[in-house]
């Protein structure tokens, strides 16, 4: 009986929380996992809520691939599309998911959510003079798979996954290396291909389709789940000794989000943002 009672006790909490939060939920072909959006109702991110949602509401990631598995690191998408679903692609076949205005940055830094387990951020362009380009972020996204804090002073963390169990099925399938394929054709030093998560039948994986979520009690349970991730996160950023030493040997050994993708997205054609109902 009092397990039914605090289970009802979280289920309203969750319900008192969920009337602001925005679900979005992403069909792979492995799994479908959630992302709630700005868990924690900062309107400092109701820009990365927004810029999420019109690539959503346009159908934008429906039929995009994932195109970096990074072990111990991040899982990136929202990128890419493929003129095939069949294995042997090449880059004459790949383009760049079609981007709207890029939206401002808050680093992660600013907004007490850092790059911890199971948070989302958005990936950024280089900057020509070094660095990253805060205010770049449109259309690609990537997964934090540790704690990443060393990011927190660049990218913007806006969204937490409240399963991790579809992701973690991404990341436990072949890694290929695209960029030492040549009949792929990205040559080397190619961030964006070099951690492609490929099925035993060597196909990508894509993504079907990405909604938002409007069931009350679906975005509750959402929200109750993120929880952790959140907790998380609030630790990281306040727990300095924690990492103190990750971030020099990190920041030298892993390559930053914003020098993979956006590369080709750069490139393909900025869209003015649909004018939201």
């Amino acid at each position: 009986m009092l397990a039914r009672v605090s289970i009802a006790t979280l289920i309203l909490f969750s319900l008192a929380g969920a009337a602001s939060a925005q679900v979005v939920r992403f069909e792979t072909t492995i799994g479908s996992f959630d992302m709630v959006l700005n868990p924690r109702n900062d309107a400092r991110l109701q820009g990365h809520v927004d810029n999420m949602l019109d690539y959503v509401n346009n159908n934008s990631y429906n039929g995009s691939w994932i195109n970096r598995a990074d072990t111990g690191f991040v899982l990136q998408m929202g990128g890419f599309f493929a003129q095939t679903k069949r294995p042997g692609l090449t880059i004459a076949q790949t383009r760049s998911v079609d981007a709207f205005t890029p939206v401002l940055g808050e680093p992660a830094s600013t907004t007490g959510l850092s790059n911890t387990v199971g948070t989302v951020a958005m990936a950024l362009p280089g900057l020509p003079t070094g660095g990253t380009n805060q205010d770049g972020g449109t259309s690609s996204f990537f997964v934090n798979l540790t704690s990443n804090t060393f990011l927190d002073a660049d990218f913007t963390v806006f969204a937490a996954i409240p399963d991790m169990a579809v992701v973690n099925q991404i990341m436990a399938l072949t890694k290929v290396d695209k960029t030492t394929d040549p009949n792929f054709g990205a040559g080397s030093g190619n961030l964006a291909f070099s951690d492609v998560p490929v099925t035993a039948e060597g196909f990508q994986v894509f993504i079907k389709r990405a909604f938002q979520i409007t069931d009350t009690m679906s975005v509750a349970r959402a929200m109750a789940g993120v929880q952790s991730a959140i907790a998380m996160s609030e630790s990281a950023a306040f727990s300095s000794s924690e990492f103190s030493g990750a971030e020099s040997s990190s920041a030298a050994g892993v390559p930053e989000p914003s020098a993979l993708a956006l590369l080709l997205p750069l490139l393909g054609f900025m869209r003015r943002r649909p004018r939201r109902a």
